[in-house]
């Protein structure tokens, strides 16, 4: 195990995010830096502490913890088919875009998109590829999209963008949408109500949440805008992502949160699954979940696979160190899990600028703490 040098931690976050802030680039952040359960570094830039944050896609990560509780607690397998809860799914087709547009059926699916399916990628829901999933999803309505039972309902019936297990890419929301929506089937809660009782209330964590408070909405963070040339703030209202009506408890990008609250969040995936004497998962469901199940661009030689909810590093081949799992969101936040040098660390800005795994602050957010190894 490598320990990190605090003060040259503080250093380059420091030069870094001042740069970003500076130049327009980032309107503001927070960072939370953890290693051996010791908070090494928490700072804010262009803003005070303990701002909520819109998570985006760095809520699927808390949705795979909530389908491995049900696993773990014998209501769920990960073998399991959605038909089994969905009808609908036991009879889907592979959909294409006709000469018009149009999407329109191309085959029947060969073998049935599975619990495990949901969560690492390979489900071809609503994927941004071949066009199937981006018609389909810009149909959707706001009565479509007025809580969990509304959105997989119309999922149900939609075209799948390729024959599920034989390739990953991205599902943005549709696909653990349906894993949330399982979960409430099978423990007979909200998923408001399931993340909040089984996972945020155990850690003693109480700003995470799909239904913010007042008092939260007055500390949630602006969304800053950025051109190249000059920076401004949008203001979203009472919504937590893109306009998603508050009674959508939306599996993919629902949540709200502190930098604070995602590393207590973080520390518990770390510790396999305790926190504060208190178990959540047991390790054989953190281990499925840090497991690569398939590499995300198709090479197997990629150091990036998809595991449960997560992103893996599966070689020694990217900056983080191997055995490293994590994701981010499309608003910019970002975080990772380092097993080996018993490392949480969180970066939380709402940006529609740099945003997602791909984010160039994202990758420098990395390579300042990987730099600041002694």
């Amino acid at each position: 195990m490598k320990l990190l040098d605090c003060k040259l931690l503080d250093k380059n976050i420091t030069r870094r995010q001042n740069h970003l802030i500076d130049s327009g680039h980032v309107g503001c952040c927070e960072i939370v830096v953890r290693q051996n359960g010791t908070k090494i570094l928490h700072k804010s830039f262009g803003c005070e502490q303990n701002l909520m944050y819109r998570l985006a896609s760095m809520t699927k990560p808390v949705t795979a913890v909530a389908v491995l509780s049900e696993v773990q607690k014998g209501r769920l397998s990960l073998d399991d088919k959605v038909s089994k809860f969905f009808q609908g799914f036991a009879d889907q087709y592979v959909g294409m875009l006709d000469d018009k547009g149009n999407v329109v059926s191309k085959e029947k699916v060969k073998e049935e998109i599975t619990i495990k399916r949901l969560l690492n990628h390979t489900n071809g829901l609503f994927s941004d590829i071949g066009g199937v999933g981006e018609v389909q999803g810009a149909a959707m309505t706001q009565e479509d999209r007025q809580n969990l039972t509304t959105v997989v309902n119309y999922i149900e019936h939609a075209k799948l963008s390729f024959q599920p297990g034989e390739m990953a890419f991205y599902s943005a929301t549709a696909a653990f949408d349906v894993a949330a929506r399982i979960v409430e089937i099978t423990s007979g809660m909200t998923f408001h109500e399931y993340v909040d009782n089984f996972i945020m209330k155990p850690l003693g964590i109480a700003d995470f949440t799909f239904l913010p408070s007042e008092e939260q909405w007055k500390r949630m963070s602006r969304m800053h805008c950025f051109d190249g040339k000059k920076s401004w703030y949008e203001e979203l209202g009472k919504t937590i992502f893109e306009g998603f009506p508050l009674t959508y408890y939306c599996g993919g990008a629902g949540l709200a949160g502190t930098a604070e609250a995602y590393s207590e969040f973080a520390e518990m995936l770390l510790n396999e699954g305790v926190a504060h004497n208190v178990t959540l998962l047991e390790p054989e469901m953190i281990k499925l979940m840090k497991t690569p199940c398939v590499p995300i661009s198709g090479d197997q030689n990629d150091a990036q696979w998809w595991g449960l909810g997560v992103r893996v590093i599966a070689n020694d081949r990217y900056t983080l160190p191997k055995g490293c799992f994590g994701w981010s969101g499309a608003y910019g936040s970002h975080f990772w899990v380092d097993p080996e040098n018993r490392v949480t660390a969180v970066y939380m800005k709402n940006s529609r600028y740099d945003g997602g795994a791909g984010a160039q602050s994202a990758a420098w957010f990395e390579e300042d703490v990987v730099n600041s190894f002694q």
